[in-house]
């Protein structure tokens, strides 16, 4: 087990910044005792709000600092086995597992986080957004997009909530801007063929790894057929502008062709 980082103290709001949102509440406080214009007024609590806005991202920087100065490298505790059981295929960090070691400094920088899932109607994509909100108000945000597989090995409900618990999980890490230990391979399930090395070639072996038909009569691959494959599995054009995309979301629908083995985190 990694040791646990020791409390990192971490410059707090600049001072400046304090003393500014402190100088525009004196002087609402005179405006108010000597009864000012109210076009005054307005301008003296748009320049409080500017201030009050200005505050709460300097402690939000400094909030994240903090964190991930005391965050540890998040440790992989659940093993996904073969189909035999017999060996260890990759290791990955759940969820609960993740919201275990982050809470105890998540807490002590005043940080909370929630999420928004959105789904496009006829859109096979889940998109969870994640966002981080500090005490003082500032909120920050990221999201993490994950086609939803459809396999034999799972039921619809299933393949859904596989997908939106991936997304989470990694709108979550990136929000924070933390990582996982070693190289995570979750959302790579498979095996790499030597020779797909470039993007294209891997594009090609995910397809057939998927069991799509790619090639023509005499058993070349068809290159019309390749683009109606990524077409209709992952709803990128086939440009390569595209392709490292196009990857990323092979490789997780390769994943949730196996997930017969941890299909829910």
């Amino acid at each position: 087990m990694a040791p646990k980082p020791t409390a990192v103290v971490v410059p707090a709001v600049p001072a400046e910044v304090q003393s500014n949102v402190a100088s525009v509440e004196t002087l609402l406080t005179q405006a108010v005792a000597n009864n000012v214009p109210i076009e005054t007024m307005e301008r003296l609590l748009a320049m409080r709000d500017k201030m009050l806005a200005e505050r709460a991202k300097a402690g939000f920087v400094h909030a994240i600092a903090q964190f991930q100065a005391e965050c540890p490298v998040i440790e992989k505790t659940k093993a996904v086995l073969n189909k035999n059981a017999t060996t260890v295929r990759y290791k990955y960090a759940p969820m609960d597992s993740i919201i275990t070691q982050i809470k105890e400094p998540l807490g002590r920088a005043q940080l909370s986080y929630r999420f928004e899932t959105v789904q496009e109607k006829d859109i096979k994509e889940i998109k969870a957004i994640c966002h981080i909100t500090h005490v003082l108000g500032h909120t920050e945000s990221s999201y993490f997009s994950v086609p939803i597989g459809s396999t034999e090995f799972m039921t619809s409900p299933q393949a859904f909530a596989s997908a939106l618990t991936f997304a989470k999980r990694y709108a979550l890490l990136n929000a924070l801007g933390i990582s996982t230990g070693d190289e995570d391979t979750d959302a790579t399930d498979v095996k790499k063929e030597p020779e797909a090395k470039s993007d294209k070639s891997k594009i090609i072996f995910l397809l057939k790894s998927l069991g799509k038909d790619i090639n023509d009569k005499s058993g070349k691959i068809d290159a019309k057929k390749v683009e109606k494959a990524v077409l209709d599995t992952v709803h990128f054009k086939l440009e390569e502008a595209n392709y490292k995309q196009i990857v990323t979301h092979l490789e997780i629908e390769v994943r949730n062709k196996n997930a017969d083995i941890a299909t829910i985190d």
